[in-house]
């Protein structure tokens, strides 16, 4: 595109969680609409799809569990910190339902029952009132009982209706007291059952609403028609979060928030151990309570009666009231840490089951005569929980500090047992030095935050008519997501034969700082895409343009520092803090062997050589040791890939380094690169040079010191077409060695900034690099100039990869960051010059259309074609021949025909044409003519709509005056002119003086001097009327 780049963002992976609680909403979409473009039978039975909710510092997002794309997001107008989230989905067949509520009258009915079991009743009658009493199935997950009969008031009388709105709500409360409700928009969904009433507090919160940041999610997360997604379980869609309510519902910090089952109340929780309950779609408090011990609340339940209201605080109290009433039944203390999870189990007896972070699970039962909650049972789990979860009033799971996600099955009288559990990872070998450190930072990344049932979003029944909900057996378990301090989100499936959970996929929330990215070649590529290093223990694979991660290198004890991938895609090597080399199959994705004993520092880069074969397959590595290691991967690590599956079972390999160069630089070596012919390998260092060694027999033999960097060297790249070597250093320049003359042969420079990562691309002829400022830029070797350059990201470049498919043309940059942020960016200059091309094509036809019709006096259709290619010169040149031929027919067409089909853009075109024509005095005419078909043709009020109309305006009233006051003038003076020539030569005019009395006397001396008779005065005319005088 004459000689330029073009390079946009195609998709980006940034952070989306970063702690706290998650949230889930359910799509009901066709069966036969899942990975189709068939428009969904409404006849045909719905299947539940999934969006996580979640929060990242003063970010809400809304996120595909099976493809990890960001939806949507909304960012807080204020700088601000979510501390809970809580999500609920109102489904259009359950508000219909005039069943489906549950009446108030039925909620009194069993408290009364409640307390008649309290007491020590056996049982209450099936039948009440002439009402029928429905117990769900042992499949509900609640076990609650309904019955059939309208909804009521909180305060027991009949309410006319009082349904919440059937949609997808979120709601999150703040570290500045607020609370905010969105509804989630999928797109193609109708907006009329976004509530419009006023907030809760009667406060105006479109202001509020109006300055918020909503995200799009076409860049954040990829939604591009060339982003395609693999994953045959992929789900596209659009959404938007928009924010239909906020108001302050707390004097101090919101701890917690809970939605009914129905979506009719909300409750917020605050640290000063208050609580309130929001009718929030009908904008009133229905409840204020607070706990008597005060304090942090950490868990709220809200029996799916709404009877009881259950509190747990930080300090381990447990408190009950009436839901309905608003009176406290009881309080107590059964735990001495925070209560994490809280559920009532119905039998005989009714007991409140509570577990807390002391470990110790509490059956308690309440008596509300007497208000007393007394402690029938306790169980000790022995795993160290963080959260805790209730699937059902009888399977509780738990998340301990070490990672591990247990689930218990439980019972008021009988054995609480294990059911299943997460295996617990070996042990691996700690890195040197760190026995020093302490476990602290490691305890919290493996900290388990949050548990959340998949597949049961809050408000979903289990059974509804027209949808297919799952409907599962009380001896299967759930899939669960489970958050951990790494900011992951990892979805568990259980096993039931081994009683253990397996983790299927992670949603990557979080990637801290990027290290290192490379790219699986074509052949190895169909599973996955890239492998993605970001400060971790584990690597993880992707293939979506999303944070889903299918799959995960896990077995390095330290943090992962860079990885390499094998030219066949058969090996991926890792290594990292613990100075270990993994190598890794990529059909099995376990470590086949690890190469130890090579160095004694953390490995900063490694490489495998170009050209590949069973015999002459070696990895490279260095390290802030100095030292350069050959690994013989051919002879110790290709064998490994044959064994059976019975053997993949056995330990990794461990064996040395082949070869190797001690003190390779005097300082730490950050940059290693291996020649595409593998008869170089380069290495750069904190030292300011770049040492070439030759590769002969598997030995390393020193060939050069290239002197020229004034800083360390961070990076190296071998041409793949030409003899040349880049290498880019932290004083900002970029320098290119000839490997023939070993000399540089040319420098590029921008700036001061260090460079950090650098690659060629386009068969060598251009360089992308990437520095500290986030910047990436393109340079063109020809001419050494940056043809590009963008700051996609606002931290550090430290990993960069490029993706060339020669079939297609494409080439992809992919760069990371200590932004936390992937981005992918695509060379789009083909297709741009391929637009311009057309578009100049277009014109050129256009244009001379254009002239044809000015030529044949089609002046109608000039005008437009004029108009639609801008092109004010042509456009006043056919206005001025159609006025000269038809000034009438001119005005009549345009007022009638043209100027009311025009689009606004091109009426926006026209009306800034005749602004310039105004300001020229040869051109006013012509401008005077469009304006006023123009105003003839549209009334005042959708003159006043148009957008910039104010200053057009204004425009056109100060030249108009300026015109009709030089035309004024212009008048003035003709009248001079007048004056001159009536009185130069006066007698010429007239046939007497104007100026004085005419007498009969003077009339016959002036005929007489001229020689005319008296008698001849008849034959004289009367003389003409004096013109007016100035």
């Amino acid at each position: 595109m004459e000689g330029k780049n073009c390079f946009r963002m195609r998709w980006a992976q940034k952070p989306i969680y970063s702690g706290g609680n998650i949230a889930s909403v359910g799509i009901m979409t066709s069966k036969d609409a899942v990975n189709s473009s068939v428009q969904a039978d409404p006849s045909k039975d719905k299947e539940l799809r999934e969006l996580l909710v979640m929060a990242c510092g003063d970010t809400v997002n809304v996120v595909c569990n099976r493809t990890g794309s960001l939806l949507c997001s909304y960012t807080l107008p204020i700088e601000d910190v979510i501390l809970c989230v809580d999500a609920v989905t109102v489904l259009e067949s359950r508000s219909n339902d005039p069943t489906s509520p549950i009446a108030v009258n039925s909620k009194n009915e069993a408290m009364e029952e409640l307390r008649t079991t309290s007491k020590g009743s056996a049982g209450v009658a099936k039948t009440r009132k002439g009402k029928k009493v429905q117990r769900e199935d042992a499949n509900s997950p609640d076990g609650q009982e309904k019955e059939n009969h309208p909804g009521a008031s909180p305060d027991g009388g009949v309410v006319a209706d009082l349904k919440v709105p059937p949609g997808r709500y979120v709601a999150i409360g703040t570290r500045l007291l607020q609370l905010c409700i969105f509804q989630v928009v999928i797109d193609g969904e109708e907006h009329k059952t976004t509530p419009t009433v006023p907030d809760p507090t009667g406060e105006a919160a479109d202001e509020i609403a109006g300055t918020g940041v909503p995200e799009a999610a076409d860049i954040d997360s990829g939604h591009d028609p060339k982003a395609v997604s693999k994953t045959s379980d992929s789900f596209a869609t659009q959404a938007e979060l928009k924010l239909i309510y906020q108001w302050t519902a707390a004097q101090h910090a919101i701890s917690a928030i809970k939605f009914s089952s129905g979506g009719q109340y909300l409750l917020s929780c605050s640290t000063d151990g208050s609580i309130k309950g929001w009718n929030a779609f009908h904008h009133h408090l229905t409840h204020n309570l607070r706990c008597p011990s005060g304090g942090l609340i950490q868990t709220v339940y809200l029996d799916p009666t709404e009877s009881l209201l259950i509190l747990g605080t930080f300090e381990g109290y447990v408190s009950v009231f009436d839901f309905q009433k608003k009176v406290l039944l009881a309080h107590s203390r059964p735990h001495v840490q925070a209560v994490e999870a809280i559920t009532v189990l119905h039998g005989d007896t009714t007991y409140i089951c509570t577990i807390a972070r002391d470990r110790k699970v509490a059956f308690l039962e309440l008596r509300a005569a007497s208000r007393e909650l007394l402690e029938r049972r306790t169980v000790v789990v022995k795993e160290h929980l963080t959260c805790a979860r209730f699937e059902s009033p009888s399977v509780l799971h738990i998340g301990a500090q070490d990672g591990q996600v247990s689930t218990y099955r439980l019972s008021a009288t009988g054995p609480v047992r294990l059911i299943c559990g997460t295996e617990k990872p070996p042990t691996p070998r700690p890195p040197p030095g760190a026995e020093k450190e302490g476990k602290d930072s490691e305890s919290l990344d493996a900290m388990v935050r949050c548990i959340l049932i998949a597949g049961r979003p809050a408000g979903v029944e289990p059974r509804l008519k027209g949808f297919s909900v799952a409907d599962r057996d009380e001896k299967e378990l759930s899939s669960l997501y489970v958050a951990d301090g790494g900011f992951n989100i990892a979805q568990l499936s259980a096993d039931h034969a081994q009683a253990k959970y397996t983790v299927i996929s992670t949603l990557v929330g979080f990637l801290d700082q990027i290290l290192d990215v490379k790219l699986l070649p074509a052949a190895a590529g169909d599973v996955y895409e890239r492998i993605v290093v970001n400060n971790s223990k584990d690597v993880f694979l992707y293939h979506s343009p999303g944070c889903l991660s299918r799959q995960a290198l896990r077995g390095h004890s330290g943090i992962v520092m860079c990885c390499a991938v094998s030219s066949d895609g058969s090996l991926i090597a890792t290594g990292g803090v613990d100075t270990e080399v993994r190598f890794w199959s990529t059909k099995t994705w376990q470590t086949v062997a690890c190469g130890v004993g090579g160095h004694t520092a953390e490995i900063s880069s490694m490489c495998f050589n170009a050209k590949q074969s069973a015999e002459s397959l070696l990895l490279f590595t260095i390290s802030a040791d100095e030292n350069l290691r050959l690994w013989d991967a051919g002879k110790s690590v290709l064998p490994l890939l044959k064994r059976s599956a019975s053997d993949e079972a056995a330990p990794p390999l461990q064996f040395s380094h082949r070869s190797g160069v001690n003190s390779a630089h005097a300082g730490q070596v950050f940059a290693l690169a291996v020649s595409p012919n593998d008869q170089y390998v380069a290495t750069g260092g904190k030292d300011k040079f770049v040492h070439l060694w030759n590769l002969t027999g598997k030995k390393l033999f020193k060939e050069a010191a290239l002197k020229g960097h004034r800083r360390g060297i961070s990076v190296l790249a071998f041409s793949p077409a030409d003899r040349v070597l880049a290498s880019a250093s932290s004083d900002g320049a970029v320098r290119l060695w000839s490997l023939v003359s070993l000399a540089c042969v040319k420098t590029l420079q921008a700036d001061k900034t260090p460079v950090l990562q650098l690659a060629f691309f386009n068969q060598g002829t251009q360089l992308v690099t990437g520095n500290s400022d986030g910047v990436l830029r393109v340079w063109a070797l020809a001419a050494a100039e940056a043809v590009w350059s963008s700051e996609l990201h606002s931290g550090k470049i430290w990993a960069l990869a490029v993706k060339e498919v020669p079939e297609t043309g494409e080439t992809l940059f992919f760069s990371g960051a200590t932004d936390g942020s992937l981005i992918a960016t695509e060379d789009f200059t083909a297709e741009e010059a391929e637009i311009l091309r057309q578009e100049r094509r277009e014109g050129i036809l256009q244009e001379q259309t254009l002239a044809n019709a000015i030529r044949r006096g089609e002046f109608a259709k000039a005008f437009s074609l004029a108009l639609q290619l801008s092109h004010p010169r042509h456009l006043r040149q056919v206005l001025v021949q159609w006025c000269a031929k038809d000034l009438t027919l001119c005005e009549d067409t345009l007022k009638s025909e043209i100027i009311p089909c025009l689009t606004k853009e091109d009426l926006l075109r026209l009306l800034n044409f005749s602004r310039e024509w105004l300001t020229n005095s040869r051109h006013y005419n012509v401008a005077s003519v469009v304006l006023s078909a123009f105003f003839g043709a549209y009334h005042y009020v959708d003159i006043a709509k148009i957008p910039s109309m104010g200053g057009l305006v204004e425009a056109f009233l100060a030249y108009s005056k300026k015109h009709s006051q030089r035309q004024h003038n212009l008048l003035w003076r003709t009248y001079y002119l007048d004056y001159l020539t009536h009185a130069m030569e006066p007698n010429k005019l007239t046939t007497m003086p104007p100026f004085y009395e005419q007498t009969e006397n003077c009339l016959q001396d002036a005929l007489s001097e001229k020689g005319v008779e008296v008698g001849d005065a008849d034959e004289v005319g009367e003389p003409p009327k004096s013109r007016v005088r100035v």
